[in-house]
């Protein structure tokens, strides 16, 4: 019986989060449950309250809190792998970085879209939500052009416009809300039907986010849907700002030449350059070269 109890909790809990529950179906279930005698009605449904506030939460989070994520991401990363101290070498990422994001569908954040290269000898570029863009030294010497350069970070923008930050943390918050919440939640109305459902496990899991989110950049990576749609969102952002709208497919050619030797970073982080090509296909060109742009280059980068 107690098994079939946290069961039902886990199929209601689930249902919420699906986006499924009505509130009759809520009331139902309360009843069922609190006819087992080891939970009561209110338990059931001030559990089932408090999942529908987190995902809520979730859903609702304001600019200004996805800024002040996205700098405790960064500091985290900052402190594994130090700004490269290049003052003019930063303003010029700065400059690329805000024409792409300036056309994008999200041109502003609460704190501004900030830029930076970072000590790294793997190639590897990564974002964090409010607007944070990371690109390592390692990957930036290996690129050919500024258009390369714009192609990596239209990328990174794509995840912060798309908040795929923000969603990857929720995703993974609220399944292990899921997976363990009910289960106490359960366990405590068996013991003692009078005491209230324990919820502070849930305010825990999203305690968490910064780590998780940490985590996600620097060794799990996104999911495969969010990098192709990221890639295909670049090509798009490029063709907005007069970069080539092939140098997505370009950089993915670099690092896919370099997979048989090259380790960490992109690698560990990022669908296989190959798969990603064949996804996005090489798209059209649409900017001839430029002398300005290929000085540009050579100046800070070279």
């Amino acid at each position: 019986m107690r098994r079939a109890v946290a069961k039902i909790l886990t199929i209601l809990t689930s249902t919420l989060l699906g986006g499924c529950a009505n509130p009759q179906f809520a009331d139902l279930g309360a009843s069922v449950l609190s006819a087992t005698g080891y939970v009561d009605e209110s338990q059931v449904k001030g559990f089932l309250a408090a999942g529908s506030k987190a995902i809520k939460s979730q859903e609702e989070l304001t600019p200004e809190q996805e800024y002040y994520l996205g700098r405790a991401v960064s500091a985290r990363v900052l402190a594994k792998y130090p700004p490269v101290l290049k003052p003019a070498l930063t303003r010029y990422v700065n400059t690329i970085g805000r024409v792409v994001s300036g056309v994008s569908d999200l041109p502003e954040t609460f704190g501004g879209y900030h830029f930076a290269v970072i000590e790294s000898d793997e190639m590897n570029a990564l974002s964090a939500p409010g607007g944070f863009v990371f690109i390592s030294r390692g990957l930036l010497r290996r690129l050919k052009d500024e258009d390369s350069v714009a192609a990596v970070l239209a990328h990174e923008v794509a995840h912060i416009v798309h908040r795929d930050g923000v969603s990857a943390i929720a995703n993974s918050n609220l399944f292990g809300a899921l997976t363990d919440a009910p289960l106490q939640a359960a366990a405590i109305g068996m013991n003692n039907s009078s005491i209230p459902v324990d919820l502070a496990p849930l305010t825990e899991l999203f305690s968490t986010s910064v780590t998780d989110l940490t985590e996600r950049l620097l060794v799990t990576g996104y999911d495969r849907s969010q990098e192709y749609k990221a890639d295909e969102y670049a090509v798009e952002l490029l063709r907005r700002a007069g970069y080539r709208s092939d140098s997505v497919a370009r950089v993915l050619e670099i690092v896919q030449s370099s997979a048989a030797t090259e380790h960490g970073g992109w690698f560990d982080t990022h669908p296989a350059a190959k798969k990603r090509i064949e996804e996005l296909g090489h798209g059209d060109s649409i900017s001839t070269d430029c002398p300005e742009r290929a000085a540009r280059f050579a100046a800070f980068v070279r």
